[in-house]
């Protein structure tokens, strides 16, 4: 258990951006840093000691509109103060006075010895909030569901509103005054960086913190609208819905909007707000009931088994893998298969289940090949069906058919074939919501990236996962601008090993990628590109064989492209 919070931290930022991964791997080389009561006493001391602020601005694709791709900030934090950040949440996971309320959906603690995060995974509360709603809709005539959300909700948080909310909470809770003392320095830290970039009103979008600080801060919100809705309020991070008549919901709305208003946030307008009655509303009840992703669970879990227990065929089958144009990626577990850890965790298992050996060994490469055509040709078949259905034309049928749509699609990245791919992506971009995933298909048909490379470093890191099994030169024509956007996009692409033949200036990123300039770099200006550089240390560039490997068996299989192309606003 000393290293549960050095996996959670991975697990976390596995899932969502290649830069901040690198930097937790390089530190916890460290047999030191890796131990909880170094993160939870050093790292934490560290973080609110310190007066810099080491963030990494990113830019992550937001929307395409009238030819121009818009792009949204996302910052990064150094290795330390994602530990401490670590440290902090699990911690406050004890406390009743920071947890979110029932009917709030959003980035809920996960356990304390739960290796998966700091939060449980998203769709979890995604469809727990579906299944209220569903009883909702049932004890009423006649009514309606309105579905609303808050513009730039992390962006127009004040500092002022974020730091009043923390010290209540903790006032409430006792907790400890390091951690209350924590808390405090990271949210100036936010506000330094604000202030500086002008990107905020004070909390930065991005680092796990802020999460839990929007959910305290609209605490007090959500407990006054459960109660004059009588039950019929449910928030997911920016997103309510409420049920109700027509009469009750439009008024609803105007007391939500008001207290909003309150904390300098805004309801959005448009498509963004709408109600659709409970009766349509009902149709989608059970669509996240079905059964239909048991089989790529299935092959995800038998994956990492096979890789476990037969650490010396990873190269065979990441080339049964390459013949059968399967992209999922195959992780190095060797390392961690000799520990005698390891080596005990896995006996312990035997034991407990008696078919457990027996069922290991069953799972061969062959398998793993059916299982992967089986999944590839009830997926293709699904999408084809939802992408051909008139229906889906209403605004609430296509935000109703976006989940299923990108599950679709999205694992059918991992799993078909380029041919099939082309004749897939054209459908899909004529959907605003599905654009981004449109563009990484057509990204790995043509290994042309131009349009992906300056969408910014969540499709490029999508895109370079998926080409990165194969050898070859990507192409990224010469037209339009050579901004931060690409500079950052190429250095994911060096990241990843992945050639091209783009002529830019250098940047410091880009020579952190390609392992050039150590030494300068440890010097540089930006606090997490110094911090990246000195973990890494004078040697030739190691990013491609960290990524490849495991850190421990309990470390995710990396499936980084469909967390990219998830296009939250909140990372």
């Amino acid at each position: 258990m000393s290293v549960v919070l050095a996996v959670k931290a991975l697990n976390q930022y596995r899932k969502r951006d290649i830069f901040p991964y690198l930097g937790l791997r390089y530190y916890l080389e460290s047999s030191a840093g890796r131990k909880n009561r170094w993160i939870e006493e050093v790292c934490t001391r560290l973080t609110i000691d310190s007066s810099d602020f080491s963030y990494l601005r990113t830019y992550h694709f937001k929307e395409y509109s009238d030819g121009i791709f818009f792009h949204r900030d996302i910052y990064l934090p150094s290795p330390n103060e994602i530990l401490s950040e670590v440290a902090l949440i699990t911690e406050l996971s004890k406390f009743e006075s920071f947890k979110p309320k029932p009917y709030v959906y959003s980035y809920l603690f996960a356990k304390e010895s739960d290796k998966v995060g700091v939060f449980q995974p998203y769709f979890n509360g995604f469809r727990e909030r579906h299944k209220s709603i569903a009883k909702a809709c049932w004890n009423i005539e006649g009514g309606v569901v309105l579905y609303t959300d808050i513009k730039k909700f992390y962006p127009s948080i004040e500092f002022s509103n974020a730091l009043a909310a923390w010290e209540e909470a903790c006032e409430r809770s006792k907790i400890s005054e390091m951690y209350r003392r924590l808390g405090r320095a990271i949210l100036e830290k936010h506000r330094n960086v604000s202030s500086e970039d002008k990107t905020s009103k004070g909390i930065l979008t991005g680092p796990l913190f802020s999460h839990v600080i929007a959910n305290i801060l609209l605490d007090k919100i959500d407990s006054e609208m459960y109660e004059i809705t009588k039950g019929s309020y449910w928030r997911y991070v920016d997103d309510v819905v409420i049920v109700g008549s027509c009469a009750e919901v439009t008024e609803w709305r105007v007391v939500l909007e008001n207290k909003f208003l309150e904390l300098g946030l805004e309801l959005h307008a448009g498509d963004k707000d709408f109600q659709v009655s409970c009766a349509e509303w009902m149709k989608g009840e059970n669509d996240f009931e079905d059964s239909f992703g048991s089989g790529w669970i299935s092959l995800i879990s038998n994956i990492k088994r096979f890789l476990l227990a037969n650490p010396s065929k990873v190269k065979d089958l990441q080339e049964e893998f390459l013949k059968n144009n399967i992209r999922i990626p195959v992780v190095d577990y060797k390392n961690v298969a000799e520990t005698s850890t390891y080596l005990q965790k896995f006996q312990d298992w035997r034991r407990k289940f008696r078919w457990a050996t027996k069922a290991v060994k069953s799972i061969t490469i062959d398998q793993l090949l059916l299982q992967a055509r089986s999944c590839e040709l009830e997926f293709s078949e699904k999408l084809n069906d939802f992408l051909s259905r008139e229906e889906l034309g209403s605004l609430y049928e296509q935000k109703r058919a976006t989940p299923k749509l990108r599950y679709l699609a999205g694992r059918l990245l991992y799993l078909t074939s380029k041919e099939n791919m082309a004749s897939l992506y054209p459908k899909l971009e004529a959907r605003p919501d599905l654009y981004l995933l449109a563009k990484t298909m057509e990204a790995v048909c043509t290994r042309n990236l131009s349009d992906i490379a300056r969408m910014g470093v969540n499709a490029t890191h999508a895109a370079a996962q998926l080409l990165r099994v194969e050898n070859g030169v990507v192409v990224i024509d010469k037209n339009g601008p050579n901004s931060n956007v690409l500079h950052q996009s190429l250095a994911v692409l060096e990241l990843n090993g992945i050639d091209h033949e783009f002529v830019s200036d250098e940047s410091e990123l880009r020579s952190l990628a390609q392992g050039e300039n150590i030494a300068e770099l440890m010097r540089s200006s930006n606090g997490f590109v110094r911090d990246l550089a000195c973990l890494h240390g004078i040697l030739p560039s190691r990013h491609q064989e960290t990524v490849d490997s495991s850190f421990d068996r309990d470390e995710d299989l990396a499936l980084d492209v469909l967390n990219q192309l998830q296009n939250s606003s909140h990372c």
